[in-house]
């Protein structure tokens, strides 16, 4: 089975807790199927990019709040700072204004 994020973003590392990550056109077809009308990036692709950049699995999600869509051709910052253990507290920045802030476990 094929990922729903081939060809969805591209991520480049910034430095050692930011990565930029830009996303593809409304032509991709996650954005197709999540608000044809009115595409956006959804909440759980948000944190499955996030496992992505790090190489790791998603094991608990202990909080989430999303404050503003990401958009097609979007340029987000991912700024992923390990807090203990495998606790990660994750926030997703556009244009300096945080979009949304995750607080997880791999």
């Amino acid at each position: 089975m094929q990922k729903l994020t081939k060809n969805f973003y591209g991520a480049k590392e910034l430095d050692r807790e930011s990565w930029e990550v830009t996303f593809t056109d409304a032509s991709h077809p996650v954005f197709k199927a999540h608000f044809e009308d009115y595409p956006l990036v959804p909440a759980f692709l948000q944190i499955d990019i996030a496992g992505e950049i790090l190489n790791k699995e998603l094991s608990k999600i202990e909080r989430c709040k999303f404050k503003l869509p990401i958009l097609p051709n979007d340029i987000v910052v991912y700024k992923i700072v390990k807090q203990i253990e495998n606790k990660y507290k994750i926030k997703i920045f556009k244009q300096d204004k945080e979009v949304s802030e995750l607080r997880v476990v791999y």
